[in-house]
């Protein structure tokens, strides 16, 4: 028995062997640059694992991916359940659109596990990243910091049977990061950096054929939305949490209605108009409207239920306006 597992074992890794062979010959034909050029299978007797030291991938599109050292796992009883361990620093490169700059997507360290079944899109997936940062290079060759989180962490899952219609869940996604920077939060008298932001949220109908305008705005007009049952951040001394729906509008920009939980109001209403963004009136009203209703949280404070709306790039809560997001630019 041992004999017989063995020889299947070293089989099947040179089969594997064999095709990345195969695929890393058929892509740097195609003018894609692969380094190392060779990748051998290890791990016998209870896994077959990849192990790669300065891996670059760059395809002539603009696409590329780098990782100082990567190791990739998978066990022979769940061939198509991989853990992915990059560490000493990893990045994403996305090309550049029409009207998009190039992006560069950097962490430290990115582990997990990523299943699949019938495609490239993981049927399951949970991910952690730490040390993220995306970063942009536009057309004159200027670099510009878009954000920074220390930890993110996602997970995923889509369904074996592709949904059918626009009510139909096509993934499933949760998002977690802690301590989200960027530039457009740097004069937000909240803060300039929001301490945690989590989302659960589900993309309804068939999922866009690709991830470019054309795709996106089919989904859209074919009735294309997000639920997401589940979100909280804490943003100064603002805590929320809540449930809503989001969609693309007619200039494929990101407009939302939420129902939340806010803690923390009176402090922010207070800084945003200490900083100018709302009266000082308007503040004090707020703060009186919303102390009658508010009930007593998990924690202590006063929580209160208000609408938060996402429309003309605009966030408001009930009331008050805290800012504007960045344009979503999709090419």
């Amino acid at each position: 028995m041992i004999a017989a597992y063995s020889g299947w074992w070293f089989y099947t890794a040179g089969a594997i062997s064999t095709a990345l062979s195969s695929w890393i010959t058929s892509e740097q034909s195609k003018g894609v640059k692969i380094s190392p050029a060779a990748i051998s299978v290890g791990g016998y007797p209870f896994a077959f694992q990849i192990k790669v030291q300065n891996l670059t991938l760059s395809w002539p599109s603009g696409f590329g991916f780098t990782s100082q050292s990567l190791k990739v796992r998978s066990h022979p009883w769940a061939i198509r359940s991989f853990k992915v361990n990059a560490t000493g620093g990893f990045a994403f490169n996305l090309p550049h659109g029409d009207t998009r700059p190039a992006l560069t997507v950097a962490g430290e360290t990115l582990k997990g596990h990523a299943g699949f079944y019938d495609n490239a899109v993981p049927t399951s997936l949970d991910l952690t990243a730490d040390t993220v940062s995306a970063s942009r290079t536009d057309f004159e060759g200027d670099a510009g910091r878009e954000l920074t989180i220390a930890t993110l962490i996602i997970q995923g899952t889509r369904p074996t049977t592709p949904p059918a219609a626009d009510t139909d869940t096509a993934y499933d996604l949760s998002l977690q990061a802690l301590d989200f920077g960027a530039p457009f939060l740097e004069s937000n008298p909240l803060g300039s950096t929001i301490k945690k932001t989590a989302f659960h949220v589900q993309l309804l109908g068939i999922p866009p054929a690709t991830a470019d305008g054309a795709g996106l705005k089919a989904w859209r007009d074919a009735g294309g939305t997000i639920n997401a049952p589940d979100l909280s951040m804490d943003w100064g001394e603002l805590s929320l949490s809540g449930n809503g729906t989001l969609a693309l509008d007619a200039d494929m920009q990101p407009e939302g209605a939420f129902s939340v939980q806010i803690a923390g109001f009176e402090q922010a209403l207070d800084s945003l108009a200490a900083a100018g963004w709302i009266k000082m009136s308007a503040a004090s009203l707020a703060k009186l409207a919303m102390g009658i209703v508010a009930q007593k949280g998990p924690d202590g404070r006063p929580t209160v239920k208000t609408p938060l709306t996402i429309q003309n790039r605009h966030i408001s809560l009930g009331p008050a306006k805290l800012g504007q997001i960045p344009e979503l630019k999709i090419d």
